[in-house]
């Protein structure tokens, strides 16, 4: 409103806020209502006129006065609070909490938004809430989708700062949560992996802990705490999630931990439609298993031989990735199925967050100093020795005192202790180099504002995110030349021959010695820099996932005759076809997690499917490896168009069933059907059906087959990997 305008009526609309400041509410909305009724686009008066007739107790009039501020005042945070209140007063609670939300999206660190959610989650219950994140489900043929935030929640139990993996799914959830996108419905889920589905995650509860995330590094701190419980029970106490029909479920994190997901997927595609997106950070632990612990090698090995079988879109972060992603494939899974790979790019501007009140002590502590900044997590994958030993050898050849500080950002994490005993170790480090361990983005931005240059190092990287957030800062940057490290560095970034000390050393005297060549490299970045917001990377995504075409059937993958197939976790450093067949012969929700001798069904029904090879004909012999728990139990086996086959096994006993079926299709089911007992005396024992070892089909007149069966089950227990 411009203030000519507001001067020739100032006599209207001072007499108006007398009236307000009077408590005469009737008298000052008769007021404003004659001010508008001339000036309907002062979008300022327009509020007052809603304030006043809120306290006439005429909530949804002043929410209807509200909206006509907000058709100028979009972006006005405090504006969606007010709405939030006159509907929770009009007893709107969903209204209340999604203007609420909408205030939290606009300023994240708004404590007086999140205290609004927070009571209304808490008053309203939150199974209640997270019931409402489903609401209003889109039509066949929208984009809808689905977040998969499972491996955020997890971190956040345990840290508050995030790494590279978290800070992603961060940056690109919170745009695709604002109005306005080209998804029509935007989701956030939690998997339970106990039962074997999806739960609701009040999308609110997401963006405090993204924005406290951001602020601050202190896990005990009392509002991160909060947030972090209230996410916990309000997934806890969710009922199992409905996905809208066709809707794209999208992993961003990591998911090869999660206990048997991909059955949960297989069951949740068949009920409705759904399609299957994974983000892939990178394939270090097939590339360089030796930096990663074996338990997770193996995890992340049977993750990848099943994604064939359960993705629809695979998005890889940088060409190279991709690059790795279909040479494994070629090498290690010939013949399974492919699903196509996109990249998406995480060459994104970093989130800029105000410094803290309180300086970070460790960053407070460099101010004066000259500095080298090395953000990370302290890992063998990072290969902090090569850097601190090279840092040595400068320091021998040059003095501490001629070189800058070299300041080390980030948490130990696996195989950190050489590098760590190093820097016990050699006094010259002690003086020469500062750990920083949890520093939030709230300090980060002034320590890459404030170093002479950063470096970087690893064996291998999807992508390298402080690579990209360096140059953002108009840094010179030192990283290695291989990997997404190259497209990290954006054609801008000075990069040494990996593992070659010498060129590294060569390249940080010119870097730390040289002033004018440092300047140049800053000028190179300054000139050629070229960064996306997340908000685009997250429109290049659903662009992605809705340009994608529709879901066809994944073929099945053949299971030969004559070959033995377990059912049990299969634990080797590399992915095999026998690892996605372990997984995909469950079908349905009647199976427990498998484990490494095999797995236990679910009290009742569980269905086991055998794909056959295309020669397959005739009459086959199926034999089925059982195992008893600590109670006798009865079992029924059961194909299609045969006699049932029931069995009595003793407690803890292990048997071998053998059954005649004639081929009809190229899936041969099979029903294991069982009363539940407990599975051993504990009373607080799950309860389970029946082990099942492993299977085989073969000709009935296979006899070297099937004795070759029985013997392995006879004279083998537990089955070898």
């Amino acid at each position: 409103m411009d203030g000519v305008r507001r001067s020739e009526g100032a006599g209207v609309l001072r007499e108006a806020d007398r009236r307000r400041d009077a408590r005469d509410w009737r008298g000052a909305t008769e007021g404003y209502a004659a001010w508008l009724a001339q000036h309907p686009d002062d979008w300022g008066i327009w509020v007052q006129h809603g304030h006043c007739l809120k306290e006439q107790g005429d909530p949804l009039a002043a929410v209807a006065s509200y909206r006509q501020a907000e058709r100028g005042m979009a972006e006005d945070a405090d504006l969606q609070i007010q709405i939030g209140h006159a509907l929770k007063r009009a007893g709107d609670r969903a209204g209340a909490r999604a203007a609420y939300a909408r205030a939290l999206d606009l300023t994240p660190d708004s404590d007086l938004a999140w205290r609004e959610v927070a009571t209304l989650l808490a008053e309203g219950g939150l199974a209640e809430a997270a019931a409402e994140e489903g609401a209003g489900l889109t039509l066949l043929g929208d984009l809808s989708v689905v977040f998969d935030l499972s491996d955020l929640l997890a971190w956040f139990s345990d840290h508050r700062s995030p790494s590279g993996i978290q800070r992603v799914q961060m940056e690109i959830v919170g745009p695709a949560l604002r109005p306005g996108g080209p998804a029509a419905s935007v989701l956030l889920v939690v998997f339970d992996a106990e039962a074997g589905t999806w739960r609701a995650l009040p999308r609110e509860i997401f963006l405090r802990l993204a924005t406290l995330a951001r602020a601050g590094a202190d896990p005990l701190d009392a509002s991160w705490r909060e947030a972090v419980s209230l996410a916990q029970e309000a997934v806890a106490t969710a009922s199992e999630f409905a996905f809208p029909q066709g809707a794209w479920l999208v992993n961003l994190g990591s998911s090869w931990w999660l206990r048997d997901y991909n059955l949960a997927l297989r069951a949740a595609k068949a009920r409705h439609g759904l399609r299957y997106a994974a983000l892939v950070h990178d394939c270090g632990p097939l590339v360089v298993p030796e930096h990663n612990a074996s338990g997770m090698v193996a995890e992340f090995a049977r993750w990848f031989a099943g994604l064939g079988a359960h993705a629809d879109l695979l998005l890889a972060v940088s060409e190279a990735t991709g690059r790795d992603i279909v040479a494994l494939r070629a090498k290690l899974l010939p013949g399974l199925p492919a699903p196509p790979v996109s990249v998406l790019r995480l060459d994104a501007q970093p989130v800029r967050v105000p410094p803290a009140p309180r300086p970070h002590p460790g960053a407070a502590a460099l101010a004066g100093r000259p500095y080298v900044l090395f953000v990370g997590t302290l890992e063998s994958r990072k290969n902090h020795l090569f850097v601190l030993n090279a840092w040595l050898a400068l320091i021998r050849k040059h003095g501490a005192a001629a070189l800058p500080l070299l300041v080390l950002v980030g948490r130990p994490g696996y195989l950190s202790d050489p590098a760590t005993a190093l820097l016990r170790n050699a006094p010259a480090l002690r003086d020469g180099v500062r750990l920083l361990v949890d520093v939030p983005d709230s300090a980060l931005a002034g320590l890459y504002e404030g170093a002479l240059f950063t470096l970087y190092n690893s064996f291998h990287e999807g992508w390298g995110l402080p690579v990209t957030e360096a140059l953002s800062h108009g840094k010179a940057v030192l990283a290695p030349d291989h990997s997404g490290l190259l497209e990290a560095g954006l054609g801008l970034a000075e990069h040494f021959r990996h593992q070659s000390e010498p060129d590294f050393l060569d390249a940080i005297e010119r870097l730390a010695f040289d002033p004018s060549y440092r300047e140049a490299q800053e000028a190179k970045v300054r000139a050629g820099l070229k960064l996306r917001g997340w908000a685009q990377v997250t429109e290049d995504l659903l662009a992605r996932l809705a340009a994608a075409p529709a879901a066809e059937a994944t073929p099945a993958l053949d299971a030969p005759l004559g070959a033995v197939h377990r059912l049990a976790e299969v634990a080797a450093p590399l992915p095999s076809p026998e690892m996605a067949l372990a997984d995909l012969l469950r079908a349905g929700e009647g199976w427990h997690g498998a484990e490494d001798w095999g797995c236990w069904t679910r009290p009742g029904r569980a269905l086991l499917r055998l794909p056959l090879p295309a020669n397959a004909d005739g009459t086959l012999r199926l034999h089925l490896m059982l195992r008893a728990p600590s109670q006798a139990r009865r079992v029924t086996l059961a194909t299609p168009g045969a006699e049932p086959l029931v069995l009595e096994l003793a407690a803890e006993a292990r048997a071998v069933a053998a059954l005649e079926v004639q081929v009809g299709a190229r899936i041969l089911e099979l029903s294991i059907e069982a009363d539940a007992v407990a599975e051993n005396a504990d009373p607080a024992a799950r309860e389970v059906g029946i082990g099942v070892v492993s299977v085989m089909a073969c000709a009935a007149d296979d006899l070297g087959a099937r004795l070759g069966y029985l013997e392995r089950q006879r004279f083998i227990w537990p089955e070898p990997v």
